[in-house]
């Protein structure tokens, strides 16, 4: 049994020590860092076990006074970080449950103990080995991907290096219209984090695009040295009919092939996104998303 579980407001935490953790942690992903939960979430607590060797971040909000938990835009999954046995995560859901009582909660994918726990639905996010090689990674593309690579290859497209300010703009103006939840704060927090970490080499954007210089496909992609997070990827129409998006993220899986890294595609549920890239040869590592509502019963019939 863990000796110590805290729950601390961000104000309170030691964030270096809280980043520490996440970095040296398999399952501590770029959505659980200090920078990332500053930047994108309204308020936030983190459960901290034993001085920072796992920790837990909690976004939440208020409504009609009450404190309830909620994932932010742009933050697929956050959950434990650290190793922890089925008695601890049991004591830390227990300690969560005392501190919000109305919660979404995407638990990541090592937590898959939670479903011992209590209810979950699986979530979908397929990830790639880069560690094999291109070449390795080639020979897994299904034949239909090979060859529209091929065609968008013949037409001469162009691959380089955008800018987070276009990467956003274009996905905003083809996308934000199917996503009214997210709101227009939300994308100026997320170009405030894409900035902040292009700092330090931990966002970069690339693009496809046509020899008069239509841009075709265009990609924004965090980094943290474990993981390339396909944060933000928009196709034009005029591009879906050259396969510019197949290009595109070849493009990327090429030039970083051969190196530690796991290429994150971020989803998808949609059967149509998972066919897709899983003809890149992805496969599934699955996420748990934990819904609970302790709330009285009287606002409960109007939370559920």
């Amino acid at each position: 049994m863990k000796t110590g579980i805290n729950i601390l407001p961000s104000s309170r935490i030691d964030k270096d020590s809280w980043d520490l953790c996440v970095r040296k942690n398999a399952n501590g992903l770029i959505y659980s860092s200090a920078v990332y939960l500053d930047t994108m979430s309204a308020n936030w607590h983190g459960v901290v076990i034993d001085d920072y060797a796992a920790v837990m971040a909690l976004p939440w909000k208020k409504k009609f006074g009450i404190r309830y938990g909620y994932t932010p835009p742009f933050m697929q999954q956050l959950g434990l970080i650290g190793n922890i046995g089925l008695n601890d995560l049991s004591e830390i859901i227990h300690s969560i449950h005392r501190f919000i009582s109305f919660a979404d909660i995407h638990f990541n994918f090592s937590n898959a103990a939670v479903q011992q726990l209590t209810p979950v639905v699986t979530r979908t996010n397929l990830i790639l080995d880069l560690s094999v090689g291109y070449d390795h990674l080639y020979k897994k593309y299904s034949s239909d991907l090979k060859m529209n690579i091929k065609k968008a290859t013949n037409g001469s497209l162009i691959y380089y290096e955008s800018n987070i300010e276009q990467g956003i703009a274009f996905y905003i103006s083809h996308y934000q219209e199917r996503m009214p939840h997210i709101l227009k704060c939300d994308y100026e927090h997320f170009s405030e984090l894409c900035y902040l970490l292009q700092k330090n080499e931990n966002c970069f954007v690339r693009a496809a695009r046509n020899q008069t210089g239509d841009i075709l496909a265009i990609a924004v992609f965090l980094f943290d040295g474990k993981r390339i997070y396909n944060m933000m990827n928009t196709t034009m129409q005029k591009g879906r009919a050259e396969e510019a998006n197949h290009f595109l993220l070849d493009k990327v899986i090429q030039e970083f092939a051969g190196r530690p890294l796991l290429f994150d595609f971020e989803g998808s549920d949609l059967p149509g996104v998972r066919e897709f890239y899983e003809k890149f040869g992805a496969a599934n590592q699955p996420y748990f998303h934990y819904h609970y509502n302790g709330l009285p019963w009287l606002l409960r019939l109007l939370k559920r």
